[in-house]
């Protein structure tokens, strides 16, 4: 394994919910990205990135702890299913429109994110709506190869 795998297994096993939930926003957005670069070239590759960010989409949206989440958890299932209705959209289509727009709404949901992962990191005693890791056997949809 690369050193650059072993460091990510790390941070991921180590980190704090709210981390988590950010690397698997960036996840989503690196990956949306990576299909809006290959879009015009390479329907193929740019499939595999856009059904990656739907495995992210489909992990957070059944990580919701809709009992302690409350309104803000079901405000998220609803975005995470129009999110994934775009990403859809842009399958059958493929149009890269629904691609910018989903890349976008997670960037700013990650901006949140990071915003409450920092105090986060101070106040351990702080709770998530979602878990820390994913059920044995499933996988997150981050890229571990960079």
């Amino acid at each position: 394994m690369r050193p650059y795998q072993n460091y990510r297994r790390v941070e991921i096993s180590t980190a704090d919910p709210t981390r988590i939930i950010v690397l698997l926003y960036e996840g989503a957005i690196k990956n949306l990205n990576q299909a809006i670069q290959l879009h015009p070239t390479d329907r193929e590759q740019a499939l595999a990135k856009i059904t990656r960010a739907m495995d992210i989409i489909n992990y957070l949206r059944e990580s919701l702890d809709h009992e302690k989440g409350g309104e803000i958890a079901q405000n998220l299932h609803r975005l995470y299913d129009y999110s994934r209705d775009r990403l859809n959209e842009a399958i059958i289509q493929f149009n890269e429109d629904p691609l910018n727009e989903v890349a976008n709404l997670f960037q700013i949901l990650v901006e949140g994110w990071r915003g409450i992962s920092a105090p986060a990191a101070s106040d351990p005693e702080q709770a998530s709506p979602m878990p820390p890791h994913p059920p044995d056997g499933q996988s997150t949809g981050l890229s571990m190869t960079g």
